[in-house]
């Protein structure tokens, strides 16, 4: 009997490459590539007590979370704003469109796997009904082995965007689970995740529910919304505003302050695990030369899954990515550097700021990070 190969979570920062690496390790024919199940059961990582509560799920409550529309998700899509990462299409012939709105599995992760996505949502929630109660994680565990075993896989391979923070989570709870964490230069991150539309709403959500004391998406509650500025006051759900949105400012700083938080923190959970448990990868050297870098990738999941034809494929798939921040002007590279200094430090007291690095990091940065302004990504 073939041994069991341990599952893999690819994490990190959001906006750091992670989407292209699930996108190639979905042409393995030996690896069920699931992607954004942690994000998008979360709502982008907004209902996490939701998805992960400490008490037992039973069968109905894990179907609530994979197969409930979400708020987030929903205001979206309803307004044609939604992420570039949701592949379902949101009309007929599919079941659902963006007036009823998509439950949370089919945004991305049944599609991602499945040309008919309606029906293996089907498929799916007659096996989650047959759910003895256990905790989230273990509930979530048995659906991708449900799912690896649907597609006659061999291990599953978990990516969501900004999973770094759920590391300790995830290590804990599957202690034979092993981490591919891809690194990107913060500044990148931060440029793109000002343009991202799911980064976007997560902040405007963010400010709303520090202002509020409530996350006005999860709940009819409107106190003190008199107390919101204007643009975020024409963003509540109810009279949403697409050009608010769009014209909204969210400076690229912002979230540079977000990652350094998240990749200080993230770099000291995965300093934690043996070495055997994690692989570092950066994102410039999977666009400098690919095919080494996917060897290394697909070694870690597991050696016997070496395949050449697919490293070939895949180095196929990278296309040159031109550093956005170096167009920046002088000044705004000189500020955008400095809200990201922590986390470049960080990457640089690790060795990772010149090349990869497999295994436990040889030094561990300082205990202390600087909090970012925005709660989200949290994805478990």
């Amino acid at each position: 009997m073939a041994h069991q190969i341990q599952p893999v979570f690819i994490v990190g920062t959001g906006r750091c490459g992670s989407t292209m690496l699930s996108n190639m390790l979905r042409g393995h024919r030996d690896v069920l590539s699931i992607s954004e199940f942690l994000v998008t059961v979360t709502d982008l990582g907004s209902r996490i007590a939701q998805a992960f509560p400490e008490t037992p799920l039973n069968a109905e409550q894990v179907w609530s979370v994979l197969g409930s529309c979400h708020p987030k998700s929903a205001v979206m899509l309803r307004h044609g704003i939604e992420m570039g990462e949701f592949l379902y299409e949101p009309a007929p012939p599919s079941r659902f469109t963006r007036e009823s709105g998509v439950p949370a599995v089919l945004l991305t992760t049944l599609p991602h796997l499945s040309a008919q996505p309606d029906e293996l949502f089907d498929e799916l929630r007659e096996f989650v009904m047959t759910l003895e109660p256990a905790r989230a994680v273990v509930q979530y565990r048995r659906v991708f082995e449900w799912l690896e075993r649907r597609f006659a896989k061999k291990v599953w391979v978990e990516r969501s965007g900004g999973s770094l923070r759920a590391v300790p989570r995830l290590a804990q709870s599957m202690p034979d689970a092993r981490f591919i964490h891809i690194v990107r230069d913060g500044r990148d991150c931060a440029i793109s995740m000002s343009r991202h539309t799911g980064f976007r709403m997560m902040m405007a959500a963010t400010m709303m529910t520090t202002i509020l004391g409530y996350d006005p998406f999860d709940c009819d509650n409107r106190a003190g919304t008199e107390d919101l500025p204007g643009y975020l006051y024409r963003l509540l759900p109810e009279h949403f505003d697409v050009n608010t949105f769009h014209n909204m400012d969210a400076p690229p700083a912002l979230f540079g302050l977000h990652w350094s938080g998240e990749i200080k923190r993230g770099l000291n959970a995965l300093a934690e695990l043996p070495r055997e448990r994690v692989l570092t990868l950066r994102f410039e050297d999977i666009l400098a030369d690919p095919a080494p870098c996917l060897r290394q990738l697909i070694a870690f999941i597991a050696p016997e899954l070496v395949n050449e034809e697919w490293v070939r494929r895949s180095a196929e798939m990278v296309r040159p990515v031109r550093s956005s921040w170096q167009r920046l002007s002088s000044q705004e590279q000189a500020a955008l550097t400095g809200v990201c200094r922590p986390g470049l430090a960080a990457l640089a007291e690790f060795g990772l700021d010149r090349e990869p690095m497999q295994g436990s990091f040889a030094a561990k940065a300082s205990p202390s990070w600087v909090g970012s302004p925005l709660a989200a990504p949290a994805t478990a």
